[in-house]
């Protein structure tokens, strides 16, 4: 049997298969983060949606029971939709976040804000909270007649409570 070339067995040398591994790794780290940016950017807009349904829900409710407006800015907002979101984790006080191991919509009752954690909890370790909170508040519109009409209003707070 006559043999081909050297002797050498034919293949990947270790130099090449490290190349190969080397270039792998860094398209792979590349798609990894542009995965992640489109998950940051999704996350973000199922939250935005939310708080459009939320508002939504609170001017049908305003507009069906006009005298229980005082009651229903104080309500978990979250109730009003007939089925509440998949990352609504229910009431909690905003002290016990850490307990919650996912991300998404969170009720305080004690300040009666909507807060949204994400899942990017550790930039927020310095102690200044910068999480998204929402607050149902009560508006007045001014109506044709000179008076005053009352409204309800999901406006975003800040982390002493005021309005941003």
């Amino acid at each position: 049997m006559a043999r081909f070339g050297t002797g050498r067995a034919r293949g990947f040398t270790l130099y090449e298969f490290a190349i190969v591994v080397i270039i792998t790794a860094v398209l792979s780290t590349v798609l990894l983060h542009r995965l992640d940016g489109y998950r940051r950017a999704a996350e973000e807009v199922a939250a935005r949606q939310t708080v459009a349904a939320l508002r939504v829900a609170l001017q049908v409710e305003a507009q069906r029971h006009p005298d229980t407006l005082a009651t229903l800015a104080q309500q978990n907002p979250m109730h009003l939709l007939a089925r509440p979101p998949a990352d609504y984790l229910g009431e909690f006080a905003l002290s016990e976040a850490r307990r919650v191991a996912q991300n998404g919509w969170v009720f305080d009752p004690r300040d009666k804000t909507l807060v949204y954690l994400t899942s990017e909890r550790e930039r927020f370790a310095s102690g200044k909270s910068e999480l998204p909170r929402f607050k149902v508040e009560l508006t007045r519109n001014p109506a044709d007649a000179g008076k005053h009409l009352m409204s309800l209003a999901l406006n975003e707070v800040g982390a002493q409570g005021g309005r941003k």
